[in-house]
C-alpha cells in the first residue's frame, strides 16, 4: 500500500488505539478496498464524523432545538415559575 503524503495540516497528535483481531482485520480490509492506509481511514472517519456532527448542530439550532430552548411557545405566567 502506498503511503499516504498529507498536504493538508500536519498531523501534530498521535494516539494509540487497541483493537481486537476482528477489528484489525476489518480495518485492514477496508482500507485496501478504498486503497488507502489504516491511519487514513481512521482519520476518514473522524471526519465524516465531525461533519456530520456540525450538520446535525447546525440544523438543530435552525430548529431552536440547541442553545437553551425557543421561548416562542413558552407561557411565562406566576402559575408555572419554578423558584
Amino acid at each position: 500500500m502506498a503511503k499516504t503524503i498529507n498536504y493538508g495540516d500536519p498531523y501534530t497528535h498521535r494516539i494509540t488505539l487497541r483493537v481486537t483481531d476482528e477489528q484489525m482485520a476489518y480495518l485492514i480490509s477496508v482500507s485496501e478496498l478504498l486503497g488507502v492506509s489504516p491511519s487514513e481511514y481512521v482519520r476518514m472517519t473522524i471526519n465524516a464524523g465531525a461533519v456530520a456532527s456540525k450538520k446535525a448542530d447546525e440544523s438543530m439550532r435552525l430548529l431552536g432545538k440547541v442553545g437553551g430552548t425557543s421561548n416562542e411557545n413558552v407561557q411565562t405566567d406566576k402559575h408555572n415559575l419554578v423558584q
